[in-house]
């Protein structure tokens, strides 16, 4: 996990050169398969440490990817489309909790090797037609074309290094300092979250069938919620939709805590509320900021704020397993506060104005 963080704190900086210069969809097309189908075919064939070293190398250059993708995604959509966008994006996503539990039963029936070979196998194939597919049908934006001529001819090194002095005037700008807050956020709520399975199976007491089926549980929700609710609340602010997502997460987070031992209608209740909470929030979070950010600075601000948001990020993880080995409810107490802070965040970016 450290080596993963360190290279891709390294692919970073090179993410906003690369996807100016490369292009929204070329660069997300060659990525991709950097990215997830080398790194899919060498878990696949795994014979030692030095085939997971280098699978895990490979695959932090989807922080690469996350830039482009996001950007290629929408950019050439308005303010009032983003939030429909992202919000498909991770409801999708959400349906890896569906695939969690169809990869549990294969694994309980023919082994954690076997399955995770085939898994893997599996998976390389079909996401590489994917990335041929998603080429074929996409279309680079028009930011994208525009920032492909500006930087033509300049080599990828002195992008790199024009960076700095668009860093050091990002973090002079309120919005963005507070942007990157609430990115910090989320990602340290992500490394709190690992200790979520541990919790629910030691503290609350529920069964590795419950445990497994809450994911899919949480994934059909968010789909509820992306297809039903949202697209009422489409005359909301995405601001105040950001502030009301981290106000649902931190009383879903409180809720969790305080769910009965052994409780499976309890856990059916708040844990699916707390995922599609995080959905929410993550949704209307990237909205805001494509939103408030010029769309010729978007790359470099997008690159820029996930370099800043793993940094500070590094020492959570140690933190939040320390505080799980004081007590077991300290880190979800630590995510609630974390909540309130982002919905703090959130009610002071809607102070600065705006239309978002």
């Amino acid at each position: 996990n450290s080596i993963n963080i360190a290279a891709g704190l390294l692919f970073y900086l090179f993410a906003a050169p690369l996807t100016n210069k490369l292009g929204r969809r070329t660069t997300s097309f060659l990525f991709d398969f950097a990215a997830w189908t080398i790194p899919m075919l060498l878990w696949a064939m795994a014979r030692s440490y030095v085939w997971f070293l280098f699978a895990t190398i490979s695959n932090a250059e989807v922080r690469i990817i996350y830039v482009s993708w996001n950007l290629l995604l929408s950019e050439d959509a308005n303010e009032a489309q983003r939030p429909v966008i992202f919000g498909y994006i991770n409801a999708i996503g959400s349906l890896g909790g569906i695939t969690t539990l169809a990869g549990g039963l294969l694994i309980q029936k023919y082994g954690v090797v076997p399955a995770m070979r085939g898994l893997f196998w599996a998976g390389a194939a079909s996401i590489s037609a994917l990335f041929i597919i998603r080429y074929i049908y996409s279309r680079e934006t028009r930011v994208g074309e525009f920032m492909m001529a500006k930087t033509k001819g300049k080599s990828l090194l002195l992008l790199v290094g024009r960076q700095l002095p668009g860093a050091l005037q990002a973090m002079k700008e309120p919005f963005f300092r507070r942007m990157t807050g609430i990115y910090f956020i989320g990602n340290a709520i992500l490394s709190i979250d690992f200790f979520r399975v541990l919790y629910l199976k030691d503290v609350k007491a529920l069964s590795p069938l419950t445990v497994s089926l809450l994911p899919a549980l949480g994934a059909v929700l968010s789909f509820i919620v992306f297809f039903v609710i949202l697209p009422r609340r489409r005359g909301q602010k995405d601001k105040k939709s950001l502030a009301f997502a981290f106000l649902a997460c931190m009383v879903a987070q409180l809720l969790f805590i305080l769910m009965p031992r052994g409780s499976v209608a309890a856990s059916i209740l708040v844990f699916p509320a707390l995922q599609a909470s995080v959905a929410l929030f993550q949704t209307f979070r990237d909205t805001v900021f494509m939103n408030g950010t010029a769309a010729e600075l978007k790359s470099d601000r997008f690159s820029l704020i996930q370099i800043l948001m793993m940094f500070f990020s590094i020492p959570v993880g140690w933190l939040a397993g320390l505080l799980y080995s004081l007590g077991p409810h300290l880190p979800f107490i630590a995510a609630s506060a974390l909540y309130l802070a982002g919905f703090l965040l959130a009610r002071s970016i809607q102070r600065l104005g705006g239309t978002a």
